[in-house]
C-alpha cells in the first residue's frame, strides 16, 4: 500500500545518506610496529585523483600517487553522488517513483566491490607492515545494506499499475461513433428514448468481490465504498481498499456519475496508471471502468 511504501522509501533514503559521513571515517590503514597506525580516508583517495589539476592537494596525495584515479571515481566518488541523488530523490518523490531503489541496489553494489577489491591499492607492505580495510568499509556495507532493504520493501508495497482487459472499454467503432455524435450533435431516436428512460445510474461488479453484482442508484444518491463496515458496499480483507475509500453518485441531469476519492492507494479511470484526483468531486461518463485501489476490485458505470 502506498502510505508504507512512502514510508519505507524514507526509510531507505535516510540510510543511504548516512554513507555521506563514511568520509570522516579511515577506508584503508597500516599497522606497523612500534610506530602509530596510519590511516587514509575516502577524501584522501579523492584528492590523489585530482592532485593533477588542484595543485593544492599534491602534498596531501604523495603517498597515494600509485591508486589508478579510475578506480577512485568509481568504487568512492560515484557511489557517494549516487547516494546523494537517492536520499534526495527518495524523500521528495513520490512514493511510485522507482529510482531511489535501483540507486540504492547499485551503491549496494558497488561497495560490495570496493570492500572486495580494495587491496588493489594497497601498496607493498615492508618488514613488519600491514594493511587492512578501515571502519568506513564496514559503515558503507552497513548503510547501504539497510538502505536496500528497506528499498526492497518500498518496492514491494507499490500498488501495482492498473491495466483494465481491453474487453471491458468499448471498441474502436464505438468510440468513434460517440466522437461524431457529440461532435455533430447527432440525436436519433432510440438515443433519445434511452436518455428519457435512464432516471437512474447503475454500478456493475466486473472484478472482484463484487463481480456480477449491479447497484442501481437514484438520482442524486451516494454510494460509500471502503472496507469499514458502515459503507454501503463494503470490501472486508481487500488490502488494497483504504477503511473509507470512495463515494460515488449519479446526476440524472447531467448524465454524469460523480466520484470522489478519500483513499491512500487511489482509484483509476479506464485502466489509466493515474490516479483519480483525491477530496475532489470527478465527472465520470457512463461507459468508464472504474478501479478501487488495484485492478483486483473494478466496477462499470453503465
Amino acid at each position: 500500500m502506498s502510505r508504507f511504501a512512502k514510508k519505507f522509501r524514507v526509510l531507505s533514503s535516510l540510510c543511504i545518506l548516512l554513507n555521506l559521513i563514511t568520509i570522516l571515517f579511515p577506508v584503508t590503514k597500516r599497522i606497523q610496529e612500534n610506530y602509530a597506525d596510519l590511516t587514509w580516508k575516502q577524501t584522501d583517495y579523492i584528492q590523489s585523483a585530482f592532485a593533477a589539476y588542484i595543485p593544492v592537494f599534491r602534498e596531501h596525495a604523495e603517498e597515494l600517487r600509485s591508486v589508478p584515479p579510475g578506480w577512485i571515481l568509481f568504487f568512492m566518488v560515484l557511489p557517494l553522488v549516487m547516494s546523494l541523488i537517492a536520499g534526495i530523490w527518495g524523500l521528495t518523490g513520490s512514493y511510485r517513483q522507482k529510482v531511489s531503489s535501483i540507486l540504492s541496489f547499485g551503491v549496494l553494489a558497488i561497495y560490495i566491490g570496493m570492500m572486495a577489491n580494495i587491496s588493489y591499492i594497497w601498496p607493498e607492505a615492508a618488514a613488519g607492515q600491514e594493511y587492512c580495510r578501515g571502519s568506513a568499509c564496514m559503515l558503507t556495507l552497513i548503510f547501504s545494506g539497510c538502505s536496500a532493504a528497506w528499498a526492497a520493501a518500498a518496492l514491494a508495497f507499490t500498488p501495482k499499475n492498473v491495466k483494465i482487459a481491453e474487453a471491458y472499454i468499448p471498441q474502436a467503432e464505438e468510440i468513434r461513433q460517440e466522437q461524431t455524435e457529440k461532435k455533430y450533435n447527432i440525436r436519433t431516436e432510440e438515443k433519445q428514448e434511452v436518455q428519457t428512460e435512464q432516471t437512474q445510474g447503475v454500478l456493475v461488479g466486473r472484478i472482484g468481490i463484487y463481480a456480477g453484482a449491479e447497484i442501481n442508484m437514484a438520482d442524486g444518491e451516494w454510494i460509500r465504498l471502503g472496507r469499514h463496515p458502515d459503507n454501503h458496499l463494503v470490501f472486508a480483507d481487500q488490502l488494497n481498499v483504504s477503511r473509507n475509500h470512495c463515494q460515488i453518485k449519479w446526476d440524472a441531469g447531467r448524465r454524469k456519475y460523480v466520484f470522489r476519492d478519500y483513499s491512500s492507494n487511489g482509484s483509476f479511470a479506464n485502466g489509466s496508471t493515474d490516479c483519480l484526483p483525491q477530496n475532489l468531486d470527478v465527472d465520470l461518463d457512463p461507459g468508464t471502468v472504474v478501479a478501487i485501489g488495484d485492478e483486483n476490485n473494478t466496477f462499470y458505470l453503465r
